[in-house]
């Protein structure tokens, strides 16, 4: 069972990036839909919601992702550099789930706060 799951992570670790960068995208457009609401003064509330919610989301996977291959004894890993020239920058999952988690929370913070500035007289 173990070998399975070994097998199913080495397969997966290629995909794992466009993942990664999917939670990343959502996370600057939240931020960015936060700033824009200071700005222009208009009520985007649901699409923030959804953009730190995707956000959360991805995080809590690759933090999962992370325990499970704690218990693999294989701590999973995403590799930014170039592999053809042999470039390893390797960043764990867990760095990765905690600056989406970091993203989602401050979304979370900064549309409530804003929510709450708009509902005072």
């Amino acid at each position: 069972m173990k070998d399975m799951m070994i097998d199913m992570m080495v397969l997966m670790m290629p995909y794992m990036k466009p993942v990664m960068w999917v939670g990343a995208v959502f996370a600057v457009i939240g931020l960015l839909i936060i700033i824009s609401k200071f700005v222009l003064k208009i009520d985007m509330q649901k699409s923030i919601l959804w953009s730190g919610r995707i956000a959360l989301s991805t995080a809590v996977f690759f933090l999962a992702a992370q325990i499970a291959g704690y218990f693999l004894n294989m701590p999973p890993t995403v590799n930014f550099g170039d592999s053809s020239k042999f470039e390893f920058i390797l960043v764990s999952f867990w760095q990765i789930g905690v600056a989406l988690l970091v993203a989602s929370l401050i979304i979370k913070f900064l549309s409530s706060k804003q929510r709450s500035k708009i509902s005072a007289p």
